[in-house]
C-alpha cells in the first residue's frame, strides 16, 4: 500500500496520525483507530484518511478501508485521488476483483506525473495476475532498477523479491523460485512484516504443490495460518484455511485404500 505526503495536514493532526502508526506498528489497533479518529476530525484535508485507509487496509479491513478511501475521490486533489487509486487498485486486486484492480491502477498511472517504485510493483503485479509473464518482468526489472537509484539497497524491498519469486517460478521452474520466495520471506521476516511473511509461505505452498511436495506444501500453508493469525489477516488467512482444506482432501483421495472397506 502507498501512504501520501501531507496535504496541507495541520500539526495536531499530523501528531495523531503519527501516534496512531506507532500504535499499529504495535499491533495495539484499538488505539490506533482512536488516534486516527481523532485526526481525521481535526484534518479536513486527505492525508489524514489516506494514512488511515492504508493501515486499515494492512490489518485486511477492506471493506472498511474502501469506505474511508472513496470519499477523496470526489475532491478536485489529483496527487490524493493518485495515491487513493493506487490503494484501491491494491485492494481489488488482494479480492480477486481484477477488472476493478486495472481500472484504479490505470487511473493512478495517468494521474501521477512520473512512477515510483510502488507504481511498477503494482503493475509487475497486476501483469502477473494476467499471466503476463513478460510484461510483468519488465516492469519488476524496472521497479528494482528505480529502488537502487533512490538510495535503496539492491534486493532489500521484500515485496519487490516476493513479486520476482512467483515469475520466476512461472518463467524458469518452480524449483528456483522456491528460493527467491525464501529469500523474500526472510527479507519480510527481518523487518517482522507478518501478513508478508504469511503471504510468501502461501505463495511457497501453491509452489510446492506444484513440485508434488505435499507435505511441504503443509508446512508452509500452517506457517501462513500462524502469520495471519498473528498479523491479523483475516481474508488471507481464511484463504491458507481454504487451500489447507483442499490439500488434506486431495491427499485423502490419493491415500484411499478401497481394498480396507
Amino acid at each position: 500500500m502507498k501512504k501520501s505526503n501531507p496535504f496541507g495536514a495541520n500539526d495536531a493532526a499530523a501528531e495523531f496520525v503519527f501516534a496512531a502508526e506507532s500504535a499499529a506498528q504495535c499491533r495495539h489497533w484499538d488505539e490506533a483507530d482512536q488516534s486516527f479518529l481523532q485526526a481525521i476530525a481535526l484534518d479536513p484535508s486527505p492525508a489524514s484518511r489516506i494514512a488511515y485507509g492504508v493501515c486499515l487496509s494492512r490489518q485486511e479491513r477492506f471493506f472498511e478501508a474502501i469506505s474511508v478511501f472513496t470519499p477523496i475521490l470526489e475532491l478536485n486533489d489529483n496527487v490524493a485521488t493518485a495515491v487513493v487509486c493506487h490503494n484501491l487498485a491494491g485492494i481489488y486486486r488482494e479480492v480477486g476483483n481484477l477488472d476493478l484492480a486495472h481500472r484504479f491502477q490505470w487511473r493512478a498511472t495517468l494521474l501521477q506525473e512520473g512512477a515510483e517504485a510502488a507504481d511498477l510493483l503494482a503493475m509487475a503485479n497486476e501483469a502477473l495476475a494476467g499471466d503476463s509473464y513478460e510484461a510483468a518482468d519488465s516492469l519488476l526489472q524496472s521497479a528494482f532498477e528505480m529502488d537502487e537509484n533512490h538510495d535503496i539497497p539492491p534486493c532489500a524491498n521484500g515485496d519487490l523479491i516476493a513479486t520476482e519469486g512467483l515469475i520466476v517460478a512461472a518463467i524458469e521452474s518452480p524449483a528456483a523460485g522456491v528460493f527467491t520466495l525464501l529469500a523474500a520471506y526472510r527479507q519480510h521476516q527481518a523487518t517482522g512484516d507478518l501478513r508478508s511473511m504469511g503471504a510468501d509461505q502461501l505463495n511457497l505452498s501453491r509452489v510446492f504443490r506444484e513440485l508434488k511436495r505435499d507435505r511441504a506444501a503443509r508446512k508452509a500453508l500452517d506457517r501462513a495460518i500462524r502469520h495471519f493469525k498473528q498479523a491479523p489477516a483475516p481474508e488471507s488467512l481464511h484463504r491458507a484455511q481454504h487451500q489447507l482444506e483442499q490439500l488434506d482432501r486431495t491427499h485423502a483421495i490419493r491415500t484411499f485404500n478401497g481394498t480396507r472397506n
